[in-house]
């Protein structure tokens, strides 16, 4: 029995020296979401602030359908790409987590 588990913790240990480089690259992954993802939620902000004073001065010159259609547009692309680059960077911290239990 204490064969098997010493066999079993240089196993372990072996795992976790081989699993070092792919923890590096999910690290490098993730940081490179949030530079990538900072930058397209800023251009996507930009875009919906656009979409929606459109939506608004529709509103004012009397096409209600246009203008709600530009609010609604205006909102998801603002908020789609910041979910993406929220949920990205979550679940590849998830990964990692899982990975150090090992």
């Amino acid at each position: 029995m204490t064969v098997l588990y010493g066999i079993g913790t240089v196993l372990r240990v072996i795992l976790r020296i081989a699993l070092l480089p792919v923890q590096a690259v999910l690290t490098l992954l993730m940081l490179a979401i949030g530079f990538i993802g900072g930058l397209a939620n800023l251009v996507c902000w930009l875009l919906g602030v656009f979409f929606v004073i459109g939506g608004i001065c529709s509103f004012i010159n009397g096409s209600a359908s246009l203008g709600w259609q530009g609010l609604i547009v205006g909102i998801l692309v603002a908020v789609v790409p910041q979910a993406l680059t929220l949920w990205g960077a979550e679940g590849i911290g998830c990964l990692k987590e899982l990975l150090a239990r090992i």
